[in-house]
């Protein structure tokens, strides 16, 4: 815990500092700690031995039982990653051209391949060397205790996976979270507060300490995370590329009595697909986090093993059926109207209500849009 409350004290101010101004820390991070992690599987590989032995260890479970635990695990992995499906647009919004996330597609999935190997190899490794699988790369750094040169070793390689973790928490955590309190509540909340509320939150009420006293809790955490973020993620894909096609009207997403208010200020197709998903979903994650003191049946068990595939291809589907036969028409128009024209030679930004009042008009009304404007 000493370490833990020294940790918040290293990253809470970085909370304070708008988040374009670290790009430098965060570019920084991705140049040094993937060859760092990389020469700490080098190193433990060597130290094993290397060869065929890391990858030649017979299976300890066989048939359906390896296929589901291989499902569970892909599960929890994609589960780490759900939350960029949904806050991408956190960051791809300030992107200088509108194809700049685009290179993110193939990326994100093979560098997420590539640590996962090194996890794997690294763990394996582990085994070897001191006897215990070691899922964490903290605790191989700290066996390094009497070997030569080990303390500083430990010091750089400790200090980088520090940085890994303060540029993971602003970005895949904080930054996401704060945009979501400071969309429900503008008048109260700022991005600051909303870090802050985030790091209380998040950081502390949880007991984040808990979840990763071992592997077997982090990969239970991360599956029963996926059953909220996989209907989100849904839901947002189809209403952007099926439903509306990509055309939205940018000021009317900032009018709280707008036409994406919706009825009630609740777009009832996203609230039933999210029940529909979640529900039966939610056995399966009481049985994850409490095994010894829940019991369920088989079926529900391998559901939960595929709960982000169950819960996105049916969110999607579901979402798509209900736009179908109950569309909400005023939502559906022919053209983008955008948010902000900006005046290239003068660099001043107006609102396009009060600067072309007849581009809105004739976008919603599938106008031709004059050439001047």
């Amino acid at each position: 815990m000493i370490s833990y409350v020294v940790y918040h004290a290293v990253q809470t101010p970085f909370l304070f500092i708008p988040t374009h101004k670290l790009h430098y820390m965060f570019m920084f991070k991705s140049a040094l700690v993937p060859p760092m992690a990389l020469a700490m599987v080098i190193w433990i590989s060597v130290k094993a031995g290397g060869g065929a032995d890391l990858f030649s260890k017979p299976a300890t479970v066989q048939g359906s039982e390896r296929a589901w635990l291989w499902l569970t695990n892909m599960t929890s992995i994609t589960g780490g990653f759900s939350t960029l499906a949904v806050n991408i647009s956190d960051f791809s919004r300030f992107s200088k051209k509108p194809g700049g996330p685009v290179w993110q597609l193939p990326m994100i999935p093979f560098f997420k391949v590539i640590t996962g190997l090194f996890g794997i190899i690294a763990a394996s490794a582990s085994q070897n060397v001191y006897g215990e699988i070691l899922w964490s790369p903290l605790d191989i750094i700290d066996n390094w205790k009497g070997s030569p040169g080990a303390r500083a070793a430990a010091f750089f390689c400790s200090s980088l996976w520090l940085l890994a973790t303060i540029c993971n928490n602003i970005s895949a955590n904080s930054i996401s979270f704060s945009n979501d309190l400071v969309t429900m509540c503008p008048k109260w909340i700022n991005i600051k507060r909303g870090m802050v509320i985030c790091l209380l939150l998040g950081g502390w009420a949880l007991c984040p300490w808990i979840i990763i006293r071992n592997g077997t809790t982090f990969l239970s955490f991360m599956g029963a995370y996926a059953i909220f973020m996989a209907p989100i993620a849904g839901i947002l894909f189809c209403d952007y590329w099926i439903i509306k096609r990509r055309k939205y009207d940018v000021p009317a997403l900032y009018d709280p009595k707008g036409i994406y208010y919706y009825k009630l200020g609740t777009n009832w197709r996203a609230l039933v697909c999210n029940l529909v998903v979640i529900v039966p979903l939610l056995p399966g994650l009481a049985h994850a986090v409490t095994p010894n003191n829940v019991s369920i049946n088989t079926g529900l068990q391998h559901l939960y093993s595929i709960n982000y595939l169950y819960g996105f291809f049916l969110s999607t589907a579901m979402y798509w059926f209900f736009n179908y036969f109950w569309p909400d028409r005023q939502t559906l128009i022919p053209a983008v109207v955008p948010g902000v024209i900006v005046d290239n030679l003068s660099g001043v930004g107006s609102d396009i209500e009060s600067f072309a009042p007849d581009v809105k008009q004739a976008a919603r009304s599938d106008k031709a849009i004059p050439e001047d404007k």
